[in-house]
């Protein structure tokens, strides 16, 4: 079984800085033996954070881009004080839940998800 993460808007910059985990995990990506899914939100979240993180997530060959689906956007409905880019990342797991498909958000600021339902690992 593959791992799969989800990478936030938090996580999205460490990987642009080269952070280990976080290139660890886009390597494994590459080989066919982990899945990393960006979220489009985040996307454009981690850019205004750090000019470039978002451009460079979009070019990550290896990543799975997930853009903001109806579903996604009905399931952030129940969340009206989380920021979108966490509503977007915190949908996502809970759409692969009702699809019994296991996976990892991960988060350098997990508490940003309080009342989603969505507990992501920081591996800070």
């Amino acid at each position: 079984m593959r791992l799969t993460a989800v990478l936030d808007h938090t996580a999205l910059p460490a990987l642009y800085r080269a952070d280990p985990f976080f290139t660890g995990l886009y390597i494994e990506a590459s080989r066919g033996t982990g899945r990393v899914l960006v979220p489009s939100l985040s996307v454009l979240a981690a850019e205004r954070r750090v000019a470039g993180a978002g451009r460079h997530a979009a070019s990550l060959r290896f990543a799975e881009k997930v853009p903001f689906s109806t579903a996604h956007a009905l399931d952030a409905m129940d969340w009206p004080g989380v920021d979108w880019p966490v509503a977007h990342a915190a949908a996502i797991a809970w759409q692969a839940v009702k699809a019994g498909e296991p996976l990892t958000v991960l988060s350098l600021e997990p508490e940003l998800y309080s009342g989603t339902g969505i507990t992501p690992l920081n591996p800070a």
